[in-house]
């Protein structure tokens, strides 16, 4: 007698996948960090956080910026202190440290253990904020919370945020989805305050920003009031803690900013520069960018507008206003990965909460817009994008197709939110 065929879904397939891939990454990251412990030195996190947090606990804080008079992170104090602290950097990287005072101020108990170590625990606390929002996420779209968190371990720019010790997780991810949850449960007051934090975490400020903005021109202004006072208090915290011209020397550190991306030896490669305006401008001649740098930007801010446009619609159609905030959101969160002068693969991040949100099928997202194959599309190609950089190091054209995918999903989001809005306005 046959035995009957038993078939495994496909979804169960790609989860136990995304099972093993986590694990895999966990003990990689481990054991990779402590096997090759010199060459983790050029890590983002030690050779910035680490050693900002190394400054600000032996009283050098003066040592994190440039000073006014340097036009290069080259050479500079903080660039000088990397290398006479970790004693493998090589000599042709160049350590900046562009964050607040604050968060270096946040590193300074991590500097007190070994440099390696300090990285395994920031680890641990990135895994953390990302477990905590998907829970938090998972709960709000009524989504099977492991089923999401294992999923999310499959999103390529988690791995890079874990690999080089980003902030994303921690300082970026977990606010905004903190700020979104208690909007949805009408504490927007609170929630402008939790998005405040994403000031120390700047490419995920705007998606918060954008949602606030929003809502203020629909007449809700206590989410902006929150990020408001919040930003306020950050602000007098530097001074409390930091002198006035540590602080004054931070901001004036920014003028050096777009150095970064258009300068070989700051060593960024450029394909993980996933900007839209940055890529279009690295695949001009030099000699013109300076001259198309503000018609790129222009045109990004453009974007912006079209979508608050879109939103301000969004919050006139006859829906609940949980879902009219969880569009908002996740284009805000879109428009963050598209138009922002200064985004890396890994602050891709960003778009975490927005797939949620679009795979969600409750009150949260109608389910007539059928955003579900734009979100797995997404999804699929800054995954995909992953292990071609790995592989091939592809150049800026390659980054630039990968925003001009996310450009498309955000049109046709945009296309299948106005005719769900018409056909409802019809009824």
């Amino acid at each position: 007698m046959t035995e009957p065929r038993v078939f495994i879904a496909p979804y169960r397939v790609l989860l136990f996948v995304a099972t093993v891939w986590a694990l895999t990454q966990i003990i990689f990251l481990v054991d990779a960090n402590f096997s090759r412990a010199k060459q983790f030195q050029e890590s983002d996190y030690i050779m910035t956080f680490y050693v900002a947090g190394h400054l600000v606990a032996a009283g050098r804080a003066d040592e994190l910026y440039p000073a006014a008079h340097e036009t290069t992170f080259i050479g500079a104090s903080f660039d000088k202190a990397a290398h006479a602290l970790l004693d493998s950097l090589p000599a042709q990287t160049t350590a900046i440290y562009m964050y607040s005072p604050m968060v270096a101020g946040f590193f300074a108990p991590l500097s007190h253990v070994g440099a390696n170590l300090s990285l395994l625990i920031w680890h641990l606390l990135s895994i953390a904020a990302l477990i905590v929002s998907c829970k938090l996420l998972a709960a709000s779209a009524r989504i099977n919370f492991a089923d999401g968190l294992f999923l999310s371990a499959l999103f390529g720019p988690i791995f890079i945020t874990l690999w080089g010790g980003q902030l994303g997780l921690v300082f970026g991810l977990l606010p905004l989805t903190l700020g979104y949850v208690l909007l949805l449960h009408a504490r927007p007051l609170a929630a402008g305050l939790a998005w405040s934090l994403l000031a120390f975490k700047p490419q995920y400020f705007p998606a918060a920003a954008f949602v606030a903005l929003v809502l203020a021109l629909c007449g809700n202004f206590r989410p902006a009031m929150g990020m408001a006072l919040g930003m306020m208090a950050g602000f007098g915290a530097h001074l409390l803690f930091f002198s006035p011209a540590l602080v004054a020397q931070w901001l004036a550190s920014h003028r050096l900013s777009d150095s970064l991306f258009v300068q070989a030896q700051y060593g960024i490669p450029v394909h993980l520069i996933t900007s839209l305006p940055a890529d279009i401008l690295l695949l001009l001649p030099p000699t013109i960018r300076s001259a198309a740098k503000w018609p790129a930007y222009g045109a990004a801010f453009l974007l912006w507008l079209i979508g608050v446009y879109a939103c301000w619609q969004i919050h006139r159609a006859p829906w609940e206003q949980r879902a009219k905030v969880s569009l908002t959101l996740a284009l805000g969160c879109l428009l963050s990965s598209i138009a922002l002068p200064h985004l890396l693969y890994y602050d891709l991040c960003v778009l975490i909460p927005a797939g949620f949100l679009l795979v969600s099928r409750n009150y949260l997202m109608p389910s007539a817009i059928g955003a579900r194959p734009i979100a797995a599309v997404t999804w699929l190609c800054i995954s995909l994008y992953l292990p071609v950089f790995l592989s091939f190091k592809p150049g800026v054209g390659m980054a630039l197709m990968l925003e001009i995918v996310l450009l498309i999903s955000l049109i046709c989001l945009l296309i299948r939110i106005s005719r769900t809005k018409k056909l409802l306005n019809a009824l």
